[in-house]
């Protein structure tokens, strides 16, 4: 796993969300700095099979929405370590989805892309 990335977020891994105002934002601000380094990587060219739990990744954007729309950044932070520990990330289909439910939720629009 790409550990550049995860150090991003690793501060702010703390599912309770049990934190100041201040604190919460600079994590959203991290989310923003995990943004533009993700798109710094490509995905994976290669398919890498999954075994019976294929979609499990899905899961992971149900729970990662819920916590974006509830402004709980520190959550959206520890769904997304646990997204890319659990599920081959840099897949196509797990990559692109990450891309985009960042793009939505930090309403970064096509201008601001890295």
């Amino acid at each position: 796993m790409d550990m550049e990335i995860q150090a991003i977020l690793k501060p702010y891994d703390i599912w309770d969300n049990d934190v100041d105002g201040e604190t919460n934002l600079r994590a959203k601000e991290a989310l923003h700095d995990f943004y533009k380094t993700l798109l710094k990587r490509k995905p994976a060219t290669n398919y890498e099979k999954d075994n019976i739990a294929h979609f499990r990744y899905l899961h992971f954007f149900v729970e990662i929405k819920k916590a974006f729309e509830e402004e709980k950044y520190l959550r959206v932070c520890n769904e997304l370590l646990s997204l890319m520990h659990y599920v081959p990330f840099f897949q196509k289909r797990v990559y692109n989805n990450t891309v985009k439910i960042l793009e939505i939720f930090l309403q970064i629009e096509e201008d601001d892309r890295c």
